[in-house]
């Protein structure tokens, strides 16, 4: 889907009527909801229509409005990845799902490891950021050029307006250096984004069917297991840091976090919608999209991660968005790059979730908002719906049977995700963003369910 196919609108006044109204605190049914100045300023059931005359009005009967998504793993490629993902097409990506903020990675090029850098980046994002309303956040490297060897400035770039650390993509494979991390971004009180993987295991697919297939060693549950038991020893040693595990894919990495927080320690974690959908015995051969980092694992690590999600063992989900052109996208497996798109496709699997019984429809939008949000910092704007706050939703169709997911259901750059052709429910209706109000496919003012 083209950004050119919404339709997006500025409204002073808004009025949302008849809507099913998910928060991560209760569910309330067929409520109003008005809107001035992208502000919410009143919710209840059956608003005096004619006290809003001047109000434009969204019939939104049989649907939910909840708050929008809050991405916490993002790779926008901003700056110097435009054969990639452009800072346009990323941002419309995240309208398209349902995400009205996001935190975007630093493996870009330049790597963003210095202030300088960000400058550069927040110039690029801040036309786009302006056109749809979606807030972005940035991470700083925790080394300098991902290299694991100096770490950054972490006072400098905190000051600069960052939000966490991360080497997203490089597991920080020295103790001294990893401990160096813990301790120079502790006082900044920002999180340290781990991405979990000890080196040289060679695996690039778990053990299944195409793993044994194109003949590569499988990549082990350990190289993601030991890092992270790496890790929470030397947190230790700095009980005041806040460490924050990527991506899991395994169990056996659950079990850690889960002893390190009853211990006391800061520590959290997330799980990406591809882990929560797909079994390694389920990746289609030939379609590279599958080839991501951690890999795809069995039944049983998906099973625990629903249930992790579900429990709040795991405290919310962000997507590793990562977008590829197709030079480095190929159907070889063990060549190609490493990574799947989610900003578009991310709140339908947590629909999936739902609708199976998997998690409640509270916490579905705890782990895909004000769990994030909180995390981030950014819960005085994002993650709750309510009186006196500023608007940031999501108006979804939670009932919509499953379709298939289509390659022009895509706004972004990038076509390599690994739900093509997979069926999900749900459909994401419009994303309303301050006064901005983005209609997608094909839903418009006069809609009504039938």
């Amino acid at each position: 889907m083209h950004k050119y196919s919404v339709k997006s609108k500025s409204h002073h006044r808004l009025l949302i009527s008849g809507v099913d109204l998910w928060n991560a605190s209760g569910v309330q049914k067929a409520v109003d909801i008005a809107i001035e100045d992208g502000i919410v300023r009143r919710i209840g059931k059956d608003l005096d229509l004619n006290a809003h005359l001047d109000f434009v009005v969204l019939r939104a009967d049989g649907y939910v409005l909840m708050p929008s998504g809050v991405d916490a793993q993002v790779h926008l490629r901003v700056p110097g990845q435009e054969q990639k993902e452009t800072a346009t097409s990323g941002l419309w990506a995240a309208v398209s799902g349902g995400v009205g903020a996001l935190l975007t990675m630093p493996n870009t090029k330049p790597v963003l490891d210095n202030i300088e850098t960000l400058a550069l980046a927040k110039q690029v994002i801040s036309g786009p950021e302006a056109e749809t309303g979606v807030r972005v956040l940035f991470s700083a490297a925790m080394t300098m050029g991902q290299r694991g060897h100096e770490v950054v400035d972490f006072l400098a770039l905190a000051k600069a307006g960052i939000f966490a650390f991360t080497d997203d993509g490089v597991g920080v494979s020295d103790d001294k250096i990893m401990l160096q991390v813990l301790k120079g971004a502790a006082p900044t009180g920002l999180p340290v984004l781990q991405h979990a993987e000890v080196p040289g295991h060679g695996g690039v697919l778990a053990g299944g069917p195409v793993q044994v297939a194109i003949g590569s060693v499988a990549y082990p549950v350990w190289a993601e297991v030991d890092m992270v038991q790496r890790d929470l020893d030397l947190l230790k040693q700095v009980p005041t840091a806040r460490y924050h595990v990527l991506h899991v894919s395994a169990a056996g990495t659950l079990s850690l976090i889960a002893a390190a927080k009853k211990s006391g320690l800061h520590v959290t974690c997330e799980a990406s919608p591809h882990h929560l959908f797909f079994t390694s015995e389920e990746i289609v051969p030939d379609n590279s999209a599958f080839k991501m980092n951690p890999p795809i694992r069995s039944a049983s690590d998906r099973s625990q991660l629903q249930s992790a999600l579900a429990s709040g063992a795991c405290d919310f989900m962000a997507t590793d968005h990562a977008p590829h052109e197709s030079a480095v996208k190929t159907n070889n497996f063990k060549t190609s790059a490493f990574g799947t798109t989610g900003l578009e496709t991310s709140l339908r699997v947590m629909i999936d979730l739902w609708q199976k019984g998997a998690i409640t429809a509270t916490r579905l939008v705890d782990a895909w908002s004000k769990a994030p949000a909180a995390f981030l910092g950014i819960s005085a704007t994002h993650g709750e719906i309510s009186e006196g706050r500023p608007m940031s939703g999501v108006l979804c169709d939670v009932t919509a049977k499953q379709t298939a997911v289509r390659e022009d259901d895509f706004a972004g750059l990038s076509r390599n995700s690994c739900f093509i052709g997979t069926k999900l429910p749900g459909i994401v209706l419009a994303t309303i963003l301050g006064q901005k109000v983005h209609c997608l496919r094909g839903f418009n003012f006069d809609s009504k369910k039938g």
